[in-house]
């Protein structure tokens, strides 16, 4: 399987479990909802995330694990997956700031910018993790 094509099902993949838990993390409680209001439910949230993190996914996760591996490959480093786990992590704060300026404005909020970190910082994760997992099934060699 090529290069691009692993980095293409991680996306998707990683898109799929970060959605999944975002939906589980957004959901309120049946004993905090108040009466005729709308909140949105897991499928609700599963969907707009998907649809808003996809592009993101392909696009930054892409050139930026293109770029984390030209980096790694010029380290000769014996703890190759912290340095490619900080780099990851890095790399995931710039769509987080890219989301909390979009989202709101040139106006600070420092507790609203670490979620937003945070956030930037777990889908990042994800995905190098997904691709690890990734690059060990399809790098077995066949008996």
């Amino acid at each position: 399987m090529s290069r691009f094509i692993k980095l293409v099902v991680t996306s998707l993949l990683s898109t799929a479990i970060f959605s999944a838990v975002y939906g589980i993390i957004s959901l309120t409680p049946e004993s905090e909802k108040e009466p005729n209001i709308y909140y949105f439910s897991f499928t609700d949230t599963f969907v707009f995330t998907f649809m808003y993190t996809l592009p993101v996914y392909i696009v930054v996760g892409i050139i930026c694990s293109y770029l984390i591996d030209m980096l790694a490959h010029n380290m000769q480093t014996r703890k190759m997956y912290f340095s490619k786990l900080l780099m990851y992590s890095l790399a995931g704060i710039v769509p987080g700031l890219a989301f909390y300026f979009l989202f709101e404005g040139i106006q600070l909020d420092y507790q609203l910018l670490f979620y937003f970190f945070a956030l930037g910082i777990f889908a990042s994760n994800t995905f190098y993790h997904v691709l690890l997992l990734i690059n060990k099934v399809f790098n077995r060699k066949k008996i």
